[in-house]
């Protein structure tokens, strides 16, 4: 099947018959992974023997310069990182049932490399402080709490099941807040399928950021929405869900997926439960192919989307799979004959672009090489660490988790040459929701996107298109 090249845009005109209670979904955007790693911590050589949970690494200039990246080789000279150490915080989900990115120390500790290999963030070189809360969520308090008192300038989370659970903690803390999650009581949230806004009313439906998060990557709703317009561009014409049975969220979201299917025309025959421990799926995918589905949306961890690809390719399926932010990575993009559609909340990293070219040296030089294993959930967060670098290009002698937060809002229709939607942040103002995404089709092999290079989609649209 031939994508097509133009997105109908258009705002979604529908009403609201009754609330929805809708969770933040970690589901659509998780990928299993069985790694264990210890609770010490341990220098930057250990780190990069793997046996890491708690990093505390610090890289001079000199140690991390035959890292640096080939984009940086015409500069004369590296600047010293010789001034007072700056930590940031990270708590990740790496190991457990629901974990991310399986290398995402990996990806943070190869920022680390790269930014004091450029003289830290105005001459402060950076020390991390990376915690694995295996998808326990008293686990993640106890990381969390212990952190905070560490006194960082900046907390980075990719802990998507369980910020939610975090989220008056997180606010607590009063730190800067960034990084790549879903859930609307820690990042935001806008329904435009029921016009839905968020509210910080104790009752609401949906919740609005915190007052120390600065929300870069797409936020609930869109995360949904940009599955469905990712099944348009695929031309798709009648799609199905597998939704995971294990979390609730991943039928929730099932609502706002029909709804946005209708306004654009795409017949929907809902959402089947399935566990990611029953094996085999050939009751559903032949189901599915009697109905004449075309596209069946996985709602769960990447694991999940292996199962259910490989029976249904079995069962003779020839239509395309969908997948959504971070399970667009992992084995699920490895296999053979699969056709992947949908979106991704963090930048195309097979796009060729000098913005993108950058990322890949940075972490080829940390020894990544398959940026597809990181996918999405990587792009997200090297987008936030370099978004946080640049806004503290001016800092004190001893830098406080204050000033970075004042420095923050400085931020205004902040791109980063492409590889964020235009972001402002303005002092006394929650961050707002985050509607955009980039579209994507994996078939051959082969990632394109649709609307081509680091062009996007937004839902509503409002004019913004990249570039």
């Amino acid at each position: 099947m031939q994508p097509t090249r133009s997105a109908r845009r258009g705002r979604i005109v529908l009403t609201v018959g009754a609330a929805l209670s809708l969770l933040a979904a970690a589901c659509g955007s998780d990928s299993s992974s069985s790694s264990e790693t210890t609770a010490a911590d341990t220098t930057a050589t250990d780190a990069a023997a793997g046996a890491t949970t708690t990093i505390a690494a610090e890289t001079t200039a000199a140690e991390s310069a035959d890292s640096t990246p080939a984009a940086d080789t015409t500069a004369p000279e590296a600047v010293a990182a010789d001034r007072s150490p700056i930590l940031i915080a990270a708590i990740v989900d790496v190991s457990g049932p629901s974990a991310g990115a399986p290398n995402m120390i990996e990806i943070i500790e190869a920022w680390g490399t790269y930014i004091n290999g450029k003289g830290g963030i105005d001459g402060h070189p950076v020390t991390l402080d990376i915690r694995d809360t295996k998808g326990d969520a008293a686990r993640s308090q106890q990381e969390l709490a212990d952190l905070v008192s560490k006194e960082p300038v900046l907390l980075l989370s990719t802990a998507a099941s369980t910020e939610a659970s975090l989220a008056p903690s997180l606010a607590a803390s009063g730190l800067p807040l960034m990084g790549v999650g879903y859930s609307p009581a820690v990042w935001g949230a806008y329904i435009e399928a029921f016009k839905l806004a968020c509210s910080t009313e104790p009752d609401a439906t949906i919740g609005c950021a915190l007052p120390n998060a600065f929300t870069l990557s797409t936020t609930f709703g869109a995360v949904v929405d940009e599955q469905v317009f990712g099944a348009q561009l695929a031309g798709a014409t009648k799609v199905a869900t597998a939704a995971c049975a294990e979390v609730e969220a991943c039928s929730q979201a099932e609502p706002v997926f029909a709804a946005t299917a209708a306004t654009l025309g795409i017949e929907n025959v809902g959402a089947s439960k399935v566990s990611s421990t029953q094996g085999d799926y050939s009751a559903e995918c032949i189901q599915w192919i009697q109905q004449g589905v075309d596209f069946i949306q996985i709602s769960g961890s990447s694991a999940l989307g292996v199962g259910v690809v490989n029976s249904c390719l079995d069962q003779g399926y020839e239509g395309i799979f969908g997948a959504s932010a971070g399970s667009v990575s992992g084995e699920l993009i490895k296999l053979d004959g699969i056709t992947l559609a949908g979106g991704i909340n963090g930048f195309p990293w097979w796009v060729d672009d000098p913005a993108v070219q950058e990322y890949a040296d940075a972490m080829e030089a940390g020894g990544i090489t398959d940026l597809g294993i990181a996918g999405p959930s990587g792009t997200g967060v090297w987008a936030a660490l370099q978004l946080f670098a640049k806004a503290n290009a001016t800092l004190s002698d001893e830098p406080t988790a204050a000033e970075t937060m004042k420095n923050m809002y400085t931020v205004k229709d902040e791109t980063l040459d492409g590889l964020v939607f235009p972001v402002t942040f303005t002092e006394g103002e929650l961050a707002k929701s985050r509607d955009c995404f980039w579209p994507y089709i994996l078939e051959d092999g082969e990632f394109t996107n649709p609307l081509g290079g680091l062009n996007y989609q937004c839902n509503p649209d409002d004019g913004l298109t990249g570039r």
